[in-house]
């Protein structure tokens, strides 16, 4: 059986249990941006400039996702207004689903993602895959 595929939407309303959400996901993007440190000096730099809260770690994940933003941007979309959860290779298809000037939108193979996995890198660390 696939994963699916889940944006971080889903949190419950629970007050308590959002502030220790929003603190796990803070610390985990934080250890994402430093496992990218190479050497000694690379990584005390990344420690002077980490972001301090959640809204200024997602920004810069927006504004690192450059060649890919119109998927990006897309899977996003399908992700967050999904009645259900997506498989990944459901959400590998809507990168297919393009504009058209007569039909509205229209279905066009060649933009499908051929690996599914591709998801997870397009969308970085906005997107996760859970198993069922």
């Amino acid at each position: 059986m696939q994963g699916e595929c889940s944006s971080f939407s889903n949190i419950p309303n629970d007050n308590n249990l959002t502030v220790f959400y929003i603190r796990f996901r803070l610390a985990s993007l934080q250890i994402n941006e430093l496992q990218d440190c190479h050497n000694e000096d690379e990584l005390e730099g990344q420690l002077q400039c980490l972001p301090h809260d959640l809204d200024e770690v997602y920004d810069r994940i927006i504004s690192g996702i450059k060649r890919h933003r119109e998927d990006a941007l897309t899977i996003l979309q399908w992700l967050s207004f999904s009645a259900r959860p997506l498989k990944l290779a459901e959400v590998a298809q809507v990168t297919g689903v393009v504009p058209d000037t007569d039909q509205g939108l229209r279905f066009k193979p060649s933009r499908v993602l051929a690996d599914p996995r591709s998801v997870l890198m397009i969308c970085s660390s906005l997107v996760i895959e859970i198993d069922g």
